[in-house]
């Protein structure tokens, strides 16, 4: 068990990380999920991705196991995850000393090919190999998948966002994980089989709450003595788009049969579309519909006078999205009951 302690100040410093180009760290999640499957959410993802995998692929499958810790000087810091922010470059600027103890950990644990010798060695042929293999996965396993991917984060924030600003820093903590504990000032989060108690004090510090799609399914703790702690946590996924590679347009299922007979098929498709906690704007609702702006217009202000949909403006874009009423008409009709009061 793993025992993170807070102080008033790293309450206030609790925040929900986010990044326009998604982070390295990634591919390196998602190189375990290739290896160990991860359910059906990924079928079609590894399907694909295990056709285009780079030629030296095997030299990050000597570096990253499949399960549990992985080196860190692969996964860059906050500010350089991505890369876009240099994420690449601060890997192959990492220092020799870094390097050594970093392989000396991952061998005490896992039998390690000679050539990572090389490697601990700071040999520049050999992390030049490991660090442009790595760009090549990410452009394979990550890079065709953006849009999706920051559907499911961007949804994700929006609802810590909201829990935050009406339950309070400690409800969003406590709802990382069904077996994550949140008694102030204390967030319990379960470990590694065999492994005993750890405590770890954040000292003022703050800590990064950072959602990412292929972390598995208990939150990862990257802590740290220097620099902002993070731990990395799985999203909430939307129902309505549990799977990370979307159907093609044509094989997708229509709105349910149930709400389609109450509302029409293109108002119920509507409703489903909206029921992400992000929302959309009209012209991103009619592209994903392949309907005219005008008549999502016309479905959503429909859908707004009967309560279902409510609509936010931020900036200088509309976002709409369900109002608990409308959900609760989804989740109904998804289980094939009446959704009549009363029923």
């Amino acid at each position: 068990m793993l025992r993170i302690h807070f102080t008033s100040e790293d309450l206030a410093r609790v925040t929900i990380g986010y990044n326009s180009s998604l982070p390295v760290s990634e591919a390196v999640m998602s190189l375990q999920a290739l290896r160990c499957g991860s359910g059906p959410r990924f079928s079609a993802w590894r399907h694909l991705v295990g056709k285009q995998l780079p030629a030296r692929a095997s030299l990050l499958g000597s570096l990253v196991p499949a399960s549990g810790w992985a080196p860190d000087f692969l996964t860059p810091g906050p500010d350089h995850a991505t890369p876009t922010t240099g994420a690449f470059d601060a890997i192959r600027g990492t220092p020799r000393r870094h390097l050594k103890a970093e392989l000396h950990r991952l061998s005490s644990r896992h039998r390690l090919p000679a050539w990572t010798q090389l490697l601990a060695h700071g040999d520049p042929e050999a992390l030049d190999a490991v660090t442009d293999t790595l760009s090549a996965y990410y452009d394979v396993a990550v890079t065709p998948f953006v849009d999706r991917m920051r559907a499911v984060l961007d949804a994700d924030r929006a609802w810590r966002v909201h829990t935050t600003a009406h339950r309070g820093v400690g409800a969003v903590l406590a709802g990382l994980h069904p077996q994550v504990r949140w008694e102030e000032p204390v967030l319990e989060l379960p470990g590694p089989p065999g492994q005993g108690q750890v405590d770890f004090h954040l000292e003022g510090r703050g800590l990064l709450l950072s959602a990412h799609i292929f972390c598995g399914s208990r939150p990862r703790a990257l802590l740290n003595k220097a620099g902002t702690p993070i731990l990395v946590y799985a999203p909430v996924w939307n129902l309505q788009s549990d799977s990370l590679v979307a159907a093609p347009p044509n094989a997708r299922p229509g709105a349910s049969k149930a709400l389609a007979t109450l509302l029409g098929r293109t108002r119920a498709a509507v409703l489903e579309a909206l029921a992400s906690p992000a929302g959309h704007s009209t012209k991103q609702l009619a592209q994903s519909l392949a309907i005219s702006p005008a008549s999502a217009s016309e479905h959503v202000t429909a859908l707004r006078d009967a309560g279902l949909v409510t609509s936010l403006r931020q900036a200088n874009t509309v976002r709409h999205t369900t109002t608990a009423l409308g959900t609760k008409l989804i989740s109904t009709a998804t289980r094939g009951l009446d959704p009549r009061p009363g029923s």
